[in-house]
């Protein structure tokens, strides 16, 4: 095998002050807030200086789900976060990197964002990987100025509300019912047809034909983390909801003495001039969505439970 070692640096300057944007990086539940790819964040271990973490996201180019460990050190007095990933892909076969926040005049602050890449060069792909990891340093610059300036109007704008049901049947069946996506046009009516793509097992896209309510033909498509009999997640990349400029959501399933206890919830970030186009107040906007897509929610989850109980008898 030979191989060749790159290096990348990329900067942005983010209208916030630096240990507000240090701790949205070091904090990888907000990941799924700030980068539009990231599905699903994880903390495998966890320590005040220093963190293992695992992040599944939607790689575009690919059409696929794809996800990556990383052993972070956090150094907050010096304003550094160093990563090493732990299981790099084909063609990488070492990965590290550091974000480090400077704090500039005015309140602003300067992020840079470090790599280092091993690759194989005898491995199919190897041009085109370097080209695709510029370029998603790039865009993860921008996006988290992007998010970092707007994080107030996006905390007025961010709606999240749950449905849950007990299903009384065997936890394998209920969620099986809901990670088979691919069978959801013989047991949802609405759902007119369904495709899943899973080239690695338990991740998935999803690809659907609904029929709103309005009777319109309505085309979605989901990129899902699912972990079996315990809980999907799950990420709209296409066919957002005409007040949405994002979508994400989870399942949850639970053994109780009663039955299975499924929980699902969604957050959605909401259009401001979608909302004005309603004639409603923000509030009034957040009350209407979790009302009726709650209720449509919960509808999902009673339908799973009719179906359930005829096939098993």
């Amino acid at each position: 095998m030979s191989s060749i070692t790159k290096n990348s640096v990329h900067s942005v300057s983010v209208d916030a002050p630096a240990d507000v944007v240090f701790d949205l990086i070091a904090d990888v539940e907000q990941h799924r807030r700030i980068f539009p790819s990231v599905l699903h964040t994880a903390y495998v271990e966890r320590a005040e200086d220093g963190d293992r973490v695992e992040r599944w996201s939607w790689i575009q180019p690919l059409d696929a789900v794809r996800t990556w460990r990383a052993r972070r050190e956090l150094d907050r007095p010096a304003g550094r976060i160093t990563f090493v990933h732990e299981n790099p892909s084909e063609p990488l076969t070492a990965t590290s990197g550091e974000w480090s926040f400077k704090a500039l005049s005015g309140g602003s602050t300067e992020v840079e964002l470090r790599h280092e890449y091993t690759l194989d060069t005898s491995a199919p792909g190897c041009g085109t990987a370097l080209s695709l990891l510029d370029r998603g340093a790039t865009a993860q610059l921008q996006q988290l100025k992007g998010f970092v300036e707007t994080r107030d109007d996006a905390a007025e704008r961010e709606v999240s509300y749950e449905a849950q049901l007990v299903i009384d049947e065997p936890i394998e069946d209920v969620y099986n019912y809901f990670y088979e996506a691919d069978r959801w046009h013989e047991r949802i009516p609405h759902c007119l047809s369904a495709s899943a793509k899973e080239d690695v097992e338990h991740l998935q896209v999803v690809v659907m034909d609904v029929q709103v309510p309005s009777g319109a033909l309505h085309t979605t498509k989901q990129a899902r983390v699912c972990f079996p009999g315990e809980k999907i997640i799950w990420r709209q990349l296409e066919g957002l909801p005409p007040l949405d400029d994002m979508l994400y959501g989870y399942m949850l399933f639970e053994q109780t003495p009663e039955g299975v206890l499924v929980r699902t919830g969604q957050t959605e970030l909401l259009k401001r001039n979608g909302v004005a186009k309603r004639g409603w107040t923000l509030a009034e906007a957040k009350e209407h969505v979790a009302e009726v897509r709650g209720g449509r929610n919960l509808d999902s989850l009673k339908s799973a439970q009719e179906f359930l109980r005829r096939r098993n008898g």
